[in-house]
């Protein structure tokens, strides 16, 4: 992984508490119309469900959407008590959406069923 990706990634994933907990409506709507227009070709409408290709994303931190999307694949290192739900390597990157990964994941996670 290049360095700019994982600063990139230790940046989003120190920003997560601001980007989940305190992300305004419009930032959620965004998040919303994204991940709806981009994601759920292989995830499923619900985050919380497995899509036909994707798993679900509720469980997935800042850091692993942002290496998924932007490269395709898991960080190297992976977070404290993250499992990967499915090992396939069919994720595309999505460098477009770099900017916006932020507001998706606050959607993601304001979607979170408690458990």
């Amino acid at each position: 992984m290049n360095s700019s990706l994982l600063l990139g990634a230790l940046i989003s994933s120190l920003l997560f508490s601001v980007s989940v907990f305190c992300a305004d409506q419009a930032t959620l709507d965004k998040g919303k119309r994204l991940y709806l227009s981009n994601c759920i070709q292989c995830h499923n409408k619900d985050p919380n469900v497995k899509g036909s290709i994707g798993p679900e994303m509720v469980d997935a931190p800042l850091s692993v959407m942002t290496s998924k999307v932007m490269t395709g694949l898991y960080p190297v290192v992976l977070p404290a008590g993250f499992v990967p739900k499915r090992k396939s390597k069919a994720m595309k990157k999505i460098t477009k959406l770099e900017k916006d990964i932020p507001a998706i994941h606050a959607w993601v996670q304001s979607v979170k069923k408690k458990k």
